[in-house]
């Protein structure tokens, strides 16, 4: 399997409506193929897991490119130094929540990675951080109580002083944690998150 042979199959799916139908909502990239993620996965499906395909498809700065890199990298390979070097390297909102969604979810070092994205202060980073907490919170995992009010400081500033992309992440966060139940029975949850819900 080479990152050649993807780039070719992804001329034979091109959906060039779809395409024209991002760009004109403002969904900008310097190559866009307008190929839906369930066809991605479908495809990804068909290859092995490969480290440098996926390296060498990141590269790329292409929208499918950027997704089958984010499926195509096994977890336990995507080491702390790629994941910062992917999200430095972000340029969509989207591929920042897909690959929380996709990839980051997945890591063991995942939750101390997220809280580092929202000290950062780059919104694309920041979205990435917020939606791979919410994830982290789907799957059952709540952070301790000093995480808790490390976060809920950043939620208050990111609603407060964040674009749209993160106020909408940040926001998105803070339902998630409010729909646990371990936490939407605890006092000391409603205190801290007084004002904000």
């Amino acid at each position: 399997m080479t990152a050649n042979d993807i780039r070719r199959r992804f001329r034979q799916l091109m959906d060039g409506v779809v395409s024209e139908n991002m760009r004109l909502c403002g969904t900008t990239y310097h190559i866009n193929w307008g190929i839906s993620l369930t066809h991605l996965q479908s495809l990804a499906s068909e290859y092995e897991q490969d480290m440098h395909v996926a390296l060498e498809l990141w590269k790329d700065n292409v929208r499918e490119s950027r997704i089958m890199a984010l499926m195509l990298m096994p977890p336990e390979e995507f080491t702390p130094d790629i994941a910062k070097l992917w999200a430095e390297t972000l340029q969509t909102q989207e591929i920042a929540e897909m690959a929380a969604m996709l990839l980051y979810q997945h890591v063991a070092y995942a939750p101390a990675f997220a809280y580092s994205l929202l000290s950062g202060g780059d919104a694309l980073q920041s979205i990435l951080g917020y939606n791979i907490i919410s994830r982290l919170v789907g799957q059952g995992h709540l952070p301790d109580a000093r995480g808790l009010d490390e976060l809920i400081d950043n939620i208050r500033l990111s609603l407060s002083e964040g674009d749209t992309g993160v106020r909408r992440a940040a926001y998105n966060c803070l339902v998630k944690l409010d729909s646990s139940d371990r936490l939407s029975a605890s006092p000391y949850w409603h205190t801290l998150c007084q004002g904000l819900l």
